[in-house]
């Protein structure tokens, strides 16, 4: 009995190419800094039995860029290119991971926590607002022995962005605190 002949696969059709952006950006610097007004530290004069102080940082927006934000005390003129050592005010460092713009419909990436009931046990949104402790213990106790007030200046280093994202408005926060304790 002849063998009949198999058909071809049938060919399929290429997969449109998925939307790329362009390879993240590593851009560094640009990003504008943020200070504070004075804020009083009488809390870690050296009279005081501080054990340790935190910087708390709350409502931190994060639909963009990942950066460091680097912390400066008594340094407003800090930006990205100021030493991290004790003597240019540097107290520390926290990052954040952006989500690197909104790419789907309007009103995709807002935020609306709004309706949640109390006890609803599913993920928040995850661009609900961020919060960040640094303790900066050390620098604050050294600050505190000549001076009543120090400012704080967040430096924000951009690690990776996209076209999407907005790296001159970087650092966006709510809120911002020292937290001591005994």
């Amino acid at each position: 009995m002849p063998r009949t002949p198999r058909k071809a696969p049938a060919r399929k059709e290429a997969a449109p190419a998925p939307r790329r952006l362009g390879a993240p950006k590593r851009v560094g610097g640009g990003a504008k800094t943020f200070t504070s007004k004075p804020v009083a530290i009488d809390f870690a004069a050296p009279d005081h039995r501080m054990t340790r102080a935190d910087l708390e940082i709350d409502g931190i927006f994060h639909g963009e860029a990942s950066y460091e934000g680097r912390i400066f005390l008594n340094n407003p003129n800090a930006d990205h290119n100021t030493p991290r050592t004790r003597g240019s005010g540097y107290a520390g460092s926290f990052y954040l991971f952006g989500h690197g713009g909104c790419l789907g419909d309007p009103g995709h990436c807002e935020v609306n926590e709004d309706g949640r009931e109390k006890y609803d046990f599913r993920a928040p949104h995850p661009l609900t607002l961020a919060s960040k402790r640094v303790t900066v213990t050390d620098a604050v106790r050294e600050l505190a022995k000549a001076n009543k007030e120090v400012t704080v200046t967040v430096v924000p280093v951009i690690t990776a962005a996209n076209e999407l994202c907005d790296t001159e408005n970087v650092f966006r926060c709510q809120d911002m605190r020292f937290v001591s304790y005994n």
